[in-house]
């Protein structure tokens, strides 16, 4: 297409003629066409025309389409040239956007126990969107270690946190908002990994042949750890007699029971509960110790009040009258001289479960014993010993044991 000059006023043609359009040429039923279009150079361009069609003002341009000897040519008229300014009014569009978190964000993050961490909320969106952090179990963050300061919800961006200790470990949820439904949540497991720590819940545990016992040990690990049971050095696998068995309570805290249902004298010993993972090993000892139904120490016992009381109380005088029964049917007179008051007789009782931590444990789940001191008559208390003996007897879930030091 050539250039033209013109007079104010006058008309001028603009002629432009196409040869070989290739893949710009279109083919309906056999026919070809060609498509050419005219735009005005303005920033930005404007159409004028497409193919035979006219898009601007038809009273200033005019298009003659396919003319010439071989149809490849195409005239714009542009009619009555005139140099009037171009009136131009502008308007901004402001597009509002919802806030978009960026999907780089990662959705889990691992760190070591005492080390520091960097979470990063990054979102977009028009507005600029403000963001916040909350934990999704609605505990306080804790910027600065495991105690440090903190609040329940952050505000930015990025959440920094030193010192990381396995009280942070957590869902952390970032919402990102600006005022332009909906805003966006994008949640960050954050992974504390530490060695295991396991505790006995009892260094100690009691308990007689033929009865049941169980070795209880807590664990805080993470990774979660693998466990396993040890006497004497020597693993301990399930049987008919053994069980294992393991709880898990929130991220890092696991409860293992050891019961060995049948106690023969060969369970007795230490016994050691093992963890270990990819950060460490820790162990904890139980000593299982034999006790016999003849034989008690003063601190497996708990006092609880007294067999035969300095003063009766309203509880006792059931006791008397059963005990005057008891004199009544065996012939005793009541009317003779009672002999001088026996020694104190000392009762105890002991209610703990199998787990309790020192007190001897049997199938019955109550222990009752008396102790007698060593200037005990039996003689003169042999009956006091009686009513006992039938009153607890006839309760199912205890056991009665008398023992002399």
């Amino acid at each position: 297409m050539s250039s033209a000059v013109a007079l104010l006023g006058q008309d001028v043609d603009f002629t432009c003629i196409v040869n070989d359009l290739g893949s710009h040429m279109a083919s309906v039923k056999g026919t070809s066409f060609r498509h050419v279009a005219f735009i005005k150079a303005d920033s930005p361009p404007r159409l004028l025309s497409f193919d035979e069609k006219v898009f601007r003002r038809r009273d200033k341009y005019e298009l003659k389409p396919r003319i010439g000897d071989l149809h490849n040519e195409w005239v714009l008229t542009i009619k009555n040239i005139n140099t009037e300014p171009i009136i131009l009014s502008t308007g901004e569009l402001d597009v509002k956007v919802p806030p978009i978190v960026s999907r780089s964000t990662p959705a889990a993050v691992e760190v070591r126990e005492g080390n520091n961490v960097s979470l990063t909320c990054k979102a977009d969106g028009n507005p600029t969107p403000t963001v916040i952090w909350r934990r999704q179990d609605r505990q306080i963050i804790r910027y600065n270690g495991a105690t440090g300061f903190g609040a329940s919800v952050f505000h930015g961006p990025v959440l920094h946190l030193t010192k990381v200790s396995r009280k942070h470990m957590s869902e952390y949820v970032c919402v990102a908002s600006n005022g332009i439904p909906p805003d966006e949540s994008w949640t960050v497991k954050l992974l504390v990994t530490f060695a295991p720590l396991v505790q006995a819940q009892s260094e100690t545990v009691q308990a007689s042949v033929g009865s049941m016992a169980r070795m209880v040990c807590t664990t805080e690990a993470w990774p979660r750890p693998e466990m396993g049971w040890e006497k004497d050095g020597e693993p301990i696998y399930e049987s008919n007699n053994v069980a294992m068995t393991h709880t898990v309570s929130g991220q890092y805290h696991s409860v293992h029971i050891l019961e060995i249902r049948n106690v023969q004298s060969s369970h007795f010993g230490v016994y050691r509960c093992v963890a270990k993972n990819d950060n460490g090993i820790h162990h904890s000892q139980v000593t299982l110790n034999q006790i016999s139904h003849n034989h008690f120490t003063h601190s497996n016992l708990i006092p609880e009040g007294s067999g035969v009381p300095r003063g009766y109380s309203e509880d006792d005088e059931d006791d008397g009258e059963e005990m005057n029964d008891l004199e009544e049917v065996n012939g005793e007179d009541d009317s003779q001289e009672e002999p001088s008051s026996p020694p104190q007789l000392e009762f105890y009782s002991q209610a703990r479960r199998h787990e309790s931590r020192n007190a001897p444990t049997t199938h019955s789940g109550m222990n009752l014993y008396f102790e007698c001191p060593r200037h005990f008559n039996y003689e003169q208390s042999k009956w006091t010993l009686q009513v006992y003996r039938l009153f607890f007897s006839s309760l199912s879930s205890f056991s009665f044991t008398t023992g002399f030091n």
